[in-house]
């Protein structure tokens, strides 16, 4: 079954607090007290955000977190990708990973297939905004 992990719905949630402070910077201590989500997970999830550019990050005492993108952009497709990779269906439809499949040349039925399907989800993704969310 398709479902995305714990930590991309920790992600979207923290994203849309972010998105909800109107530019102003939240710490992760706050956001964790309001969501009852570990600090330290948060911290984790916080810097996958950070690596992917959607987020970034201000030392010091007033220091915390804020969006870098407007909330309008933010695609799930994005913030999916930011934390567990490139969305996939299967493995030999990813051009990153090298994997051996059983029909490598274009005769395989289930790759065809199963690339159409993916191609319609991701469109289906990048239209769904944090926005929206």
């Amino acid at each position: 079954m398709l479902a995305i992990r714990r930590e991309t719905d920790y992600a979207l949630k923290l994203l849309k607090i972010l998105s909800q402070s109107k530019g102003k910077v939240l710490s992760l201590n706050e956001v964790s007290k309001q969501t009852k989500i570990s600090f330290l997970f948060l911290q984790k999830i916080a810097r996958k955000l950070r690596l992917a550019k959607i987020i970034s990050a201000h030392q010091g005492v007033d220091g915390g977190y804020q969006l870098l993108i407007d909330p309008k952009k933010i695609s799930l497709r994005l913030v999916i990708e930011a934390m567990e990779g490139k969305f996939c269906l299967l493995s030999c439809l990813s051009k990153n990973k090298e994997v051996k499949c059983v029909a490598a040349d274009s005769s395989c039925t289930l790759k065809n297939k199963m690339s159409k399907i993916n191609n319609r989800i991701i469109k289906i993704l990048d239209a769904v905004k944090l926005k929206d969310i």
